[in-house]
């Protein structure tokens, strides 16, 4: 059973996508998970307790005469900026694939996707956004649950789960919309702290 219940939970996580990252955690979705976003500010000095390969590798071509600092710091810069290019990379691909999700969900409250992903950030669940918006929550319930419904299938089709583990997500898929529904992530509430699973865990 508790086999079982993990299946269920990762397969319905899988079908979901990135509408189950919006809502367990809108503010993963800026940078998936990545390091937080660079500021303006240059990042501080390397501690020499805490350098990493690449700076005691340039320390120590600096040391033996093989580069200048000039150079060193030159490496460094051209690292940080191909780091960040790729978290904003990053950042852009889980924009997109996060206003899929959300996109219809927004035209059935009459907002947008921002405003719907601001609103959970800020502790509001997408069931008090229909409420507010004046829509029925089942309404909400059943595009959340063809939502769900149509990547299983597309997850199967694709070979990702199998038929068995696509037919145990089929049948909770009620349970999932509930959850979503219900989730408030910028409160704590939600699955802060369950991952992806719906709140099954392996094991339970």
């Amino acid at each position: 059973m508790r086999t079982t219940l993990a299946a269920v939970g990762t397969a319905a996580a899988l079908a979901l996508g990135g509408l189950a990252v919006a809502a367990a955690n809108p503010l993963a979705v800026a940078g998936a998970q990545d390091p937080a976003p660079a500021t303006d500010e240059a990042p501080p000095p390397a501690r020499p307790d805490r350098q990493g390969p690449l700076e005691r590798a340039l320390d120590g071509l600096v040391a033996d005469g093989t580069i200048t600092q000039e150079q060193a710091d030159a490496v460094r810069d051209a690292t940080r900026a191909e780091a960040e290019a790729g978290r904003e990379e990053r950042r852009d691909r889980w924009q997109a694939r996060l206003d899929e999700h959300l996109g219809p969900v927004a035209d059935l409250l009459g907002t947008t996707p921002e405003a719907v992903r601001e609103a959970l950030r800020q502790g509001t669940s997408l069931a008090d956004q229909a409420e507010a918006a004046g829509v029925e929550r089942q309404a909400l319930a059943d595009l959340l649950a063809q939502q769900i419904t149509d990547r299983i299938d597309q997850a199967e089709a694709d070979g990702t789960i199998d038929a068995d583990m696509a037919a145990k997500a089929r049948e909770h898929v009620d349970d999932a919309v509930d959850r979503l529904l219900d989730a408030a992530p910028g409160q704590g509430g939600g699955w802060r702290g369950r991952g992806p699973g719906f709140g099954f865990r392996p094991g339970d």
